[in-house]
C-alpha cells in the first residue's frame, strides 16, 4: 500500500463517514464514473479531497485496514489477500456439486465484503449474471454495523464500475453476531436445505480478548463448551451446521487448531462427523504481512470418505509459488485429537511415528515443569549490584535497597540461556517469601527476621496489589502471584519457551529456581547428560520442526505439550557411554539418527 493511502487510514480511521465519502468519491472520479442515485449517492461528494483509490482492491485494503482500533481488537478483522480469496472461490466452485449460479453462498464473518466481492465478480465474469442477480445468491453476516455498511458500499462500487446502480434492498447482508444468528430463517435457505457454500476468514480474536456478549454465547457450541476457545473455532461448527449435505466450506483460518489444547473439541467434532478436510498449510509463513497469524486454508465437505487431505502451501511476495496439487491423505484413525494432529507429508509422518515409538515418551520418563510466576518479576527478581556478609543490594529507580541473604534464592531465565558457561553471568536472585516447607512466611515472622526485605516489599505493596487486575486475594499480600514451581528442587536441564534450534543447559544447582522457561528434572546426572545429547540432536530438532507450533523467522514453540511426546530409546551402558564420549555434533547426530532408525536431514 502506498504512503498516501496509509496516511489516510491513520488520519481518518476513527471518522467513518468522512473516510467512506473519500473512498467513494475518489473511486468514482478516478474511474470516470457517475453517481446520481442508489446507495452510493449519500457518500459521493464532489468537493472532498481525492486520494489514490483506483481499484476495488484499493477499496478493500482501505476499508479492512481502517477499522477503528477498538473494533479491530474486538472483531479480529484482517485483510485477506486477493490470491487467497481467488484460490478459495475456485476450489469451492470446483468441488461443489451444483453450478455456482444455482447455489446459495454465505460469509458468516463477511467484514467489509472481500469474499462476497470475489464471488460476485466470479458470477459476473464466468456465469453471465449481473451484479444485482449475483447478489440474490450471496449472503453475509457480520457483528460490526460499520463493516456491513462498507460491504454494501464495496459491492455497489463494483457494480457501478460495470454500469449497475444498487440500492439497499438489493443486499442480503445483515448485522448480527453469528454465534447466535438465525441463518435458517434467511430468505430461501430452508427451502434450499441450507447453504451450498460457506466461505470466509473467521475472526482472529484470542480467548482473552473476546467481548462479554460473545463469551457468553461460546458454550452454546460443542467445540467451545470448555476451555478458553479462540473466537474462530465455533465458526467451523456454525458453518458445518448450516451447510447442505452436499455443500462445501472454504475458510482461511489460524492453523493452531491442528495442535492447540483449546481446539481438542473441534478436532473431535470433525472426527465424530466424519468430515472430509482438504488443508493447505502455510506453516510459519505470514499470509497477512505484519499480522502474526499462522494460517491454513481448509475446504470441508460432509460427504466423502472422511479424514484429511493435507499439503503445504509455499508462498512468495506475489502469492503461491505453485498451486497446491499433491495432497497426502491422513485418516482420523492415525490422529490423536487430545494430543493434537500431526499433519504432514507421508515420509515425515513415518519418521514422526518412528521417533515417538522409539521408547517411553519424554513426559513419561521425566518431570517437565514451568518456572515460578510472581506476576511482578521486576519487584522480586534482581541482579545484586554488590553484596556483603549479610545482604544483597538491589538498585531500583536510582535507590539502593539491602535484602537479607536468608530470604533470597538463586534464579535463572532459561529463555536467554544457551550454554552452561553462561550461567554465572546471568544468574539472578529472587526474594522468596516461603519457608523450608514451602509455606508463605507469616507476616510477623517476616517483619522480625527479614526487616529489610519486608520494608522493600512494603514500598511496592500498591504495585503488588494490582496483580490479577486487583481481583485476586492472595495468601499474603507479598506472596507470589501463583504458587507453581516454588517447591521445585533437583538436577535439571533448562530450556526456553521457543527457539530456532534446540539447546538444553544442565545445572546441578538443585535449589536454583527458574522463570520464563522450562526445566526437565532428573535424579541422576548421567541420565540428564545423555538426555541432553539426544535433545540437542538433529532428531529432536526435526521432531520439533514438524510437530510444534511454528513462529516467524524459523522459531518453534517448545511448550511442554509439544516436547513431552518425544520418544526416548532405552539405551544400554555401552550406548550411553558412546553417546557421552562423542564431541563433534555431526557424530552425535549420526549416532542418534541410527538409534531412531530415522532419516531426518533438514
Amino acid at each position: 500500500m502506498n504512503k498516501e493511502l496509509q496516511n489516510i487510514i491513520n488520519q481518518y480511521a476513527e471518522q467513518d463517514l468522512c473516510l467512506e465519502s473519500m473512498v467513494v468519491s475518489s473511486f468514482v472520479i478516478n474511474n470516470s464514473l457517475t453517481v446520481q442515485t442508489g446507495l452510493l449517492a449519500e457518500y459521493y461528494l464532489e468537493d472532498i479531497p481525492i486520494i489514490g483509490i483506483e481499484s476495488i482492491e484499493d477499496v478493500i485494503n482501505v476499508f479492512e485496514l481502517a477499522i477503528p482500533k477498538a473494533e479491530r481488537t474486538k472483531n479480529g478483522a484482517v485483510y485477506t489477500p486477493k490470491y487467497i480469496r481467488d484460490y478459495i472461490v475456485e476450489r469451492v466452485v470446483a468441488t461443489g456439486n451444483r453450478e455456482l449460479q444455482r447455489c446459495l453462498v454465505i460469509d458468516i464473518a463477511c467484514g467489509c465484503g472481500a469474499f462476497l466481492y470475489t464471488l460476485a465478480n466470479y458470477l459476473y465474469i464466468n456465469c453471465g449474471l449481473s451484479y444485482r442477480e449475483a447478489l440474490q445468491h450471496l449472503y453475509g453476516v457480520d457483528v460490526s454495523a460499520l463493516s456491513v455498511n462498507r460491504c454494501k458500499i464495496l459491492l455497489s462500487l463494483a457494480a457501478l464500475q460495470n454500469g449497475e446502480i444498487l440500492n439497499d434492498d438489493d443486499f442480503k447482508i445483515f448485522q448480527g453476531n453469528s454465534l447466535s444468528f438465525d441463518f435458517v430463517s434467511m430468505d430461501g435457505v430452508a427451502e434450499n436445505g441450507g447453504f451450498d457454500i460457506v466461505v470466509g476468514n473467521p475472526p482472529y480474536v484470542r480467548a482473552k480478548h473476546i467481548d462479554n456478549e460473545s463469551k457468553a454465547l461460546l458454550p452454546n457450541w460443542k467445540v467451545a463448551k470448555t476451555g478458553n476457545a479462540d473466537l474462530y473455532l465455533p465458526f467451523f461448527e456454525i458453518a458445518y451446521g448450516i451447510l447442505r449435505e452436499d455443500g462445501v466450506i472454504g475458510y482461511i483460518t489460524l492453523n493452531s487448531f491442528f495442535k492447540s489444547v483449546n481446539a481438542r473439541q473441534l478436532r473431535s467434532y470433525f472426527r465424530e462427523n466424519n468430515a472430509t478436510l482438504e488443508i493447505v498449510d502455510f506453516g510459519n509463513q505470514l499470509v497477512f504481512g505484519k499480522t502474526l497469524a499462522y494460517t491454513c486454508i481448509s475446504l470441508i465437505h460432509k460427504q466423502g470418505n472422511g479424514g484429511i487431505n493435507y499439503t503445504k502451501g509455499i508462498l512468495n511476495s506475489h502469492g503461491f509459488v505453485e498451486r497446491p496439487m499433491l495432497f497426502n491423505y491422513i485418516s482420523y484413525e492415525s490422529l490423536d485429537d487430545h494430543k493434537g494432529w500431526h499433519l504432514n507429508n507421508a515420509d515425515v509422518l513415518l519418521n514422526i511415528r518412528k521417533i515417538e515409538g522409539a521408547g517411553k515418551s519424554l513426559g513419561e520418563m521425566f518431570q517437565i515443569k514451568n518456572g515460578i510466576a510472581t506476576l511482578a518479576n521486576d519487584v522480586y527478581i534482581f541482579r545484586p549490584i554488590r553484596s556483603d556478609e549479610s545482604y544483597y543490594y538491589l538498585e531500583l529507580n536510582g535507590m539502593e535497597f539491602p535484602i537479607e541473604k536468608g530470604i533470597c534464592r538463586d534464579i535463572i531465565k532459561p529463555n536467554i540461556l544457551h550454554s552452561e558457561e553462561e550461567i554465572p553471568d546471568i544468574i539472578e536472585k529472587v526474594i522468596f517469601p516461603y519457608d523450608k516447607d514451602n509455606r508463605v512466611i507469616a507476616e510477623a515472622v517476616f517483619m522480625s527476621k527479614y526487616p529489610k526485605a519486608y520494608k522493600y516489599l512494603t514500598l511496592n505493596k500498591i504495585k503488588l496489589s494490582k496483580r490479577d487486575k486487583g481481583e485476586k486475594t492472595y495468601e499474603a499480600w507479598y506472596a507470589f502471584g501463583r504458587s507453581q514451581a516454588t517447591n521445585d528442587r533437583g538436577l535439571k536441564l533448562l530450556f526456553p519457551y521457543m527457539t530456532d534450534h534446540p539447546h538444553f543447559v544442565y545445572t546441578d544447582n538443585e535449589n536454583m529456581l527458574i522463570y520464563c522457561g522450562y526445566a526437565i528434572f532428573g535424579d541422576n546426572q548421567d541420565d540428564l547428560l545423555v538426555l541432553k545429547r539426544i535433545l540437542e540432536s538433529s532428531v529432536f530438532d526435526y521432531y520439533m520442526q514438524h510437530t510444534a507450533k511454528p513462529y516467524a523467522t524459523g522459531y518453534y514453540s517448545y511448550a511442554k505439550n509439544y516436547v513431552k511426546g518425544f520418544g526416548i530409546p532405552k539405551l544400554n551402558e555401552q550406548q550411553r557411554a558412546v553417546l557421552l564420549s562423542l564431541q563433534d555434533s555431526n557424530d552425535i547426530n549420526s549416532y542418534v539418527e541410527n538409534l531412531y532408525g530415522a532419516s531426518v536431514s533438514l
